[in-house]
C-alpha cells in the first residue's frame, strides 16, 4: 500500500517518476520499484517524500492521516467545493446540488 500511496501522491502533484526521482536524487527506476512494492524506500527517502507531498511519514506508512491532517484535508475539500459551486452558480443552466458537486469531486480525486 505504501507504493500505491506514493504513486497517488505523485500523480496528484502532477509529477512524473523522473521528476520525483530528481527531487529525491534517486533513479526513476527506484521510484517505479517503490510504487510497485518491489523496493522499500529508506527512512531518509520517506522523510523527503513526506516533505515533498506535505504529509506525515505516518500517513505514508499507514494511510491514516493525523487529526490535524484530516482537518486540513476537510478544509481543502470544502474550499474546492465552494469554488466549484461558485463557478456553477455563474452558469445559467441547472445548478448541481452541493452533494452532486461532492460526488463529482470524489470521482475526480479517484481519477488521479
Amino acid at each position: 500500500m505504501l507504493g500505491a500511496r506514493i504513486a497517488a501522491l505523485r500523480r496528484g502533484a502532477n509529477l512524473t517518476q523522473g521528476e520525483l526521482a530528481q527531487r529525491l536524487q534517486v533513479s526513476a527506476s527506484a521510484i517505479g520499484m517503490y510504487e510497485q512494492g518491489r523496493r522499500e524506500p529508506s527512512a531518509e527517502i520517506l522523510v523527503a517524500l513526506s516533505r515533498i507531498f506535505g504529509v506525515t511519514v505516518d500517513y505514508l506508512l499507514t494511510g491514516r492521516p493525523l487529526p490535524q491532517e484530516q482537518t486540513a484535508v476537510a478544509c481543502a475539500m470544502e474550499a474546492v467545493l465552494d469554488h466549484t459551486q461558485a463557478q456553477l452558480d455563474k452558469r445559467p443552466k441547472r445548478h448541481l446540488s452541493r452533494e452532486e458537486v461532492a460526488v463529482l469531486f470524489a470521482a475526480l480525486l479517484m481519477e488521479s
